[in-house]
């Protein structure tokens, strides 16, 4: 059995190991893979969320390399209540924990937002689906003004409930997101396992280019509270036109990620210089 660590239990995350799963790719190639979180797994030698294992790697905390990314939008949103709805002054984010890419991210996409604005103020909550539910709860009962949510709930379910998308972290800066990235320390990138699962991810890539119903089935087995319709609507809208990313584009987009990763932490870029290097 090999463990394949996720950062946070969201569709981005998982879905090409879940299609792996259901369409046999798994078992065709003789693997059996088990996704569990990485924060309390720390023997999984596989991660799904590559933007955690840099932040890892930068701090000399994990040896991981990248062995497939399946898409270069990071799939998070700024979600707030309805308009006419919003508080005057300035807005405070339920954002992700301090330190993590989730809250790299944010500050990233509220700073380029609010050039000569008055800046948002975040408040840190868990990561995971409990903070989620979190970060949730505290946008509608009105403790904050606006919340960061990943692809654990479909958008269209959100609107749905009465919120409004605000800002696609997606369509505003590109890094490499969700993919396998290996602990070298752990296993070796050329391990026949390694190789197979990144064989059965790939072709789960191209099922959720295609939206092959086993893709569909996938996404609607890791949403939370929606329904087969929102799932169809995520993997149309935001899934399908992302996946699959050139691997020139990866390499290119990765080197600027990681300079700016190094930066945004004050961590020296030379302990993961070779991170993305493996992706060809």
């Amino acid at each position: 059995m090999i463990l394949l660590g996720y950062r946070d239990h969201n569709v981005h995350e998982l879905v090409c190991h879940e299609i792996a799963k259901r369409a046999g790719y798994y078992d065709c190639l003789g693997i059996e893979v088990e996704a569990v979180p990485g924060s309390g797994h720390p023997e999984a030698a596989l991660s799904a969320g590559l933007g955690g294992s840099l932040v890892e790697a930068l701090r000399g905390q994990r040896q991981w390399k990248v062995a497939l990314v399946h898409t270069l939008h990071p799939l998070f949103w700024i979600w707030t209540p309805q308009a006419g709805k919003q508080s005057a002054g300035p807005t405070v984010v339920a954002g992700h924990p301090e330190g993590s890419i989730v809250n790299a991210f944010t500050q990233r996409a509220l700073s380029a937002r609010q050039a000569g604005d008055e800046a948002s103020t975040v408040r840190h909550f868990p990561a995971g689906s409990v903070g989620d539910h979190q970060r949730l709860e505290a946008l509608r009962s009105g403790a904050v003004d606006a919340a960061v949510l990943g692809s654990a709930f479909a958008p269209s379910a959100l609107s749905r409930h009465g919120l409004t998308k605000r800002l696609f972290f997606g369509a505003v800066l590109k890094f490499p997101t969700a993919g396998i990235a290996v602990d070298v320390e752990r296993i070796s990138l050329d391990d026949p396992a390694v190789q197979k699962i990144v064989a059965a991810q790939t072709a789960a890539m191209s099922n959720v280019k295609s939206r092959d119903p086993v893709a569909l089935d996938a996404v609607a087995s890791l949403l939370h509270d929606s329904n087969r319709t929102d799932a169809q609507r995520l993997l149309a809208d935001y899934l399908s036109p992302q996946y699959g990313p050139d691997p020139h584009d990866v390499q290119a987009t990765g080197a600027e990620a990681l300079e700016w990763l190094a930066g945004a932490l004050h961590t020296g870029g030379h302990t993961a210089t070779d991170f993305y290097e493996a992706v060809r």
